[in-house]
């Protein structure tokens, strides 16, 4: 646990006494109280989220998660072989995964509404873009994907957007704490960064809401679509106190890796592996990028 303020650790974040009244304990570097929103209400941490405010952020990723993981500590490994009694290790296979969904319950639901927002308004965008000719997929997918099934459809922006946001997490989380190191000597340091991007996303809301309401536009989709960058830079920079020299081009490290891997991987899906219009696709991307460059520094 820390502080909010100062960011240094802190014993404990309140003191319970008998009649169940708390008093928050006070920051023995700072003279402040050492996490306010233990008695702030979530309809304002989340208004706080919204505005960036340094509290909100270490408040939930250092002590909330901190306090929820330590109910459930890691429990030891099988040391018996499956062929040895298949029956006995399903049951201790299923209690561990009852384990995990108890323990990592608030990522989870975080990850499913986050994904639920994801697909939806990929799809939605995705189509805007191809009828203005500024589609972000090849432009032979989109094409194809009238032809399908509504449910293939769905299958698809699902497939596209687990993708997107696993290759995207999973290099950031990688490059802070394996590459450079951070948090070796902090506690859940992968769950910290993984539960930061998952809050960041909060920005995601609003072009539902620019859904809801019909006054998008291509621009101001983009507009909101370079906020949504802007608040996981922040949040990282907010949480690890790492530079911006450091979290930026962690961030275009992982925006490059999502860009290389996943609009390939779905190009080979729905063409069936044909390399030969994947190679095509490659190149007319790469001619599309310079033409583009050209064009800005013309």
């Amino acid at each position: 646990m820390i502080c909010i303020n100062c960011a240094q650790p802190a014993a404990s974040l309140y003191v319970v006494y008998s009649n169940n009244h708390i008093q928050l304990t006070d920051c023995s570097n700072c003279g402040k109280e050492v996490d306010k929103y233990v008695e702030i209400d979530n309809v304002i941490l989340f208004i706080d989220l919204l505005l960036l405010k340094p509290g909100a952020y270490r408040h939930l990723v250092y002590n909330s998660l901190e306090t929820t993981l330590s109910k459930y500590p890691d429990e030891k490994k099988s040391t018996f072989a499956v062929t040895a009694n298949w029956k006995k290790y399903l049951q201790e296979l299923w209690l561990r995964v009852s384990h995990w969904k108890k323990k990592f319950d608030k990522l989870i639901r975080l990850w499913i509404l986050l994904f639920t927002f994801e697909v939806y308004l990929k799809w939605i965008m995705e189509e805007d873009h191809f009828k203005h000719g500024q589609a972000s997929v090849p432009i032979s997918v989109m094409i194809q994907l009238p032809k399908l099934n509504v449910i293939y459809q769905y299958l698809y922006f699902a497939l596209y957007s687990i993708l997107d946001l696993t290759i995207f997490h999973f290099m950031i989380q990688w490059s802070i704490c394996s590459f450079i190191g951070w948090g070796s000597n902090i506690k859940n340091s992968k769950y910290i960064i993984s539960y930061t991007i998952l809050l960041s996303y909060g920005a995601k809301i609003f072009p539902v809401l620019m859904i809801i309401w019909p006054y998008d536009t291509l621009l101001s989709m983009n507009i909101i679509k370079y906020i949504a960058n802007l608040y996981i830079i922040e949040s990282l920079r907010i949480v690890t106190n790492l530079s911006y020299s450091v979290i930026i081009p962690i961030f275009l490290e992982a925006t490059l890796a999502r860009f290389l891997l996943v609009k390939p991987i779905l190009f080979l899906l729905l063409t069936r592996g044909n390399m030969t219009q994947l190679i095509s696709y490659i190149k007319s991307e790469l001619n599309s990028i310079l033409h583009n460059i050209n064009i800005s520094f013309v």
